[in-house]
């Protein structure tokens, strides 16, 4: 391997030093990049959570929808059947 480069020498040590630093760039563009990732799923996790719920209390409103529609079919279909034909 030379120790040249465009003309200038350079050591070793300021290779492995390019290179640390290069390292140390890198790994501080992670570390961010990580908490940004760490952010966005405690983010999507509270709603996550806000959405359970509320399809929870869409459930529970649709099951009294659906209570109460049936009642309403049991109203009318006594009715039709009590009622003669005629009489409608």
């Amino acid at each position: 391997m030379s120790d040249e480069q465009d003309g200038q020498a350079k050591s070793r040590l300021d290779r492995l030093e390019g290179l640390m630093e290069l390292l140390i760039d890198e790994h501080m563009k992670f570390t961010q990049e990580h908490k940004q990732l760490l952010t966005a799923q405690v983010i999507l996790t509270d709603r996550l959570d806000r959405l359970t719920v509320t399809v929870r209390e869409l459930a529970e409103a649709q099951r009294h929808t659906d209570d109460r529609l049936n009642a309403l079919i049991h109203v009318v279909d006594d009715w039709i059947r009590r009622t003669p034909p005629q009489q409608r």
